[in-house]
């Protein structure tokens, strides 16, 4: 498996405790700015398939507006029921302003 980084984001587009998100190869990817360093998940909350990026993220914890599932954004890890399976993390990089995610291909 080739890992291909694809650009996602400005890094302005971005701030710091800010969400943001983007497709990727048919990816719903949510991005997140943890005191001005950008982490890259899957979007949708393990538990019912709903968008994390309606959420709120409170350092490095995003949570779930259906049910109150707190995830980690930069380990992906459940924080807090009812979802118990993580969110897939993507590798991020940051080539002079550009965000880019690396996916599989």
């Amino acid at each position: 498996m080739n890992l291909e980084f694809v650009r996602v984001a400005s890094r302005q587009e971005i701030k710091p405790g800010q969400l943001g998100r983007a497709q990727v190869q048919g990816r719903a990817i949510l991005l997140a700015n943890v005191d001005g360093t950008i982490y890259a998940t899957d979007e949708m909350c393990t538990h019912e398939e709903f968008s994390l990026y309606l959420g709120a993220l409170q350092g490095e914890y995003v949570s779930c507006s259906l049910h109150g599932s707190r995830f980690s954004v930069i380990s992906g890890k459940p924080q807090e029921e009812p979802a118990c399976t993580p969110l897939r993390t993507y590798p991020v990089r940051i080539e002079d302003d550009d965000v880019y995610v690396g996916v599989t291909s």
